[in-house]
């Protein structure tokens, strides 16, 4: 008889003492229990490891680095629990799941080849737990998304989400790792490979997941690193970009739509800066100008400023604090 786990749920985590009892609770009330939960402490200061220790609603596997080595080095050793399974979950450890996340996504991928992946909705909420926005749900069937389609949103910055995603490995290794020199963007370019190099992506149409907004957040934190902020970002819409397969026409038409986009979400950035930090302003210009011609960074100004005109400013910076 096989020992191989039917679902391993995998919590790589820093100093996650404030939120991660919510992450735990959220698994330890999943429909579909996952067969191990493991808890890679990437060398805690605070009283991570002793939190895990004592919780008793699970049977959690801690596992403690010596030394810090980053967030992503962390996913990356979640990623080598691949061949000890059939499904793959990772989590960070401020995000919650809804109850119903484990057994509605591996039923999705019930019928799929191995590697594929399902991918549902989330939501966003604040460090208390309280809802901050929430898509606009239709109640369907799962649904196969191809490859071309996923990376089209990658490409325009709208990644899937760590936590929300099951891989199906049936105990393969995972073909590919994390980028550990992109602390902003290194999610955005691993499930553009994934989707590339996965036989089957599905949809699952439905809120499983919580996304938890803080002033202590690895995306948080990354404002203070340009580089990441702006130019992984630029990367990472061009990685996305260059694995789509596409005619002439609409391919030039995308690189067109592509450098307009992030012009608009660099003008954002700068927005978001001038008040708290206005020194800030301009090295987000630089990074980001030289990346596009002068038209498209004129075309990018001009709908921000449209779409806070119309819709008022798209700055949201309560819901970080």
């Amino acid at each position: 008889m096989s020992n191989q786990a039917h679902i391993i749920s995998v919590i790589p985590v820093y100093n996650g003492e404030r939120f991660l009892r919510a992450t735990l609770d959220s698994l330890a009330t999943q429909t579909l229990q996952p067969d191990r939960v493991v808890v890679l402490d990437d060398a805690s200061t605070d009283g991570t490891a002793e939190l895990v220790e004592a919780y008793e609603s699970l049977d959690c596997e801690l596992i403690r680095s010596q030394q810090n080595e980053g967030l992503f080095h962390n996913f990356n050793k979640a990623l080598g629990y691949a061949t000890e399974c059939d499904y793959l979950h990772y989590i960070c450890a401020d995000d919650m799941l809804l109850p119903e996340f484990m057994e509605r996504m591996t039923d999705a991928l019930k019928d799929a080849d191995a590697p594929s992946f399902s991918y549902c909705l989330p939501e966003f909420v604040d460090k208390d737990g309280n809802r901050l926005e929430s898509p606009e749900q239709k109640k369907t069937h799962p649904r196969a998304v191809s490859a071309n389609a996923l990376l089209a949103q990658h490409s325009e910055c709208d990644s899937l989400m760590l936590g929300g995603v099951i891989i199906k490995t049936l105990g393969q290794t995972c073909p590919i790792q994390f980028r550990t020199d992109m602390p902003h963007a290194a999610d955005c370019i691993f499930y553009s490979d994934l989707t590339k190099l996965c036989k089957q992506r599905v949809a699952v149409s439905e809120v499983l997941l919580q996304i938890r907004r803080h002033p202590f957040s690895m995306t948080k934190r990354n404002e203070e690193n340009i580089k990441s902020w702006v130019i992984d970002e630029w990367e990472a819409i061009q990685h996305a970009f260059g694995l789509m397969e596409q005619a002439v026409l609409p391919r030039w038409l995308r690189r067109q739509k592509l450098r307009c986009l992030f012009a608009a979400r660099s003008r954002v950035k700068m927005q978001q800066m001038a008040d708290e930090k206005p020194d800030h302003v301009l090295r987000i210009y630089e990074s980001a100008r030289p990346r596009v011609p002068w038209l498209h960074w004129q075309l990018g100004t001009i709908t921000v400023f449209f779409r806070d005109l119309l819709f008022g400013s798209s700055l949201k910076k309560e819901q970080w604090q």
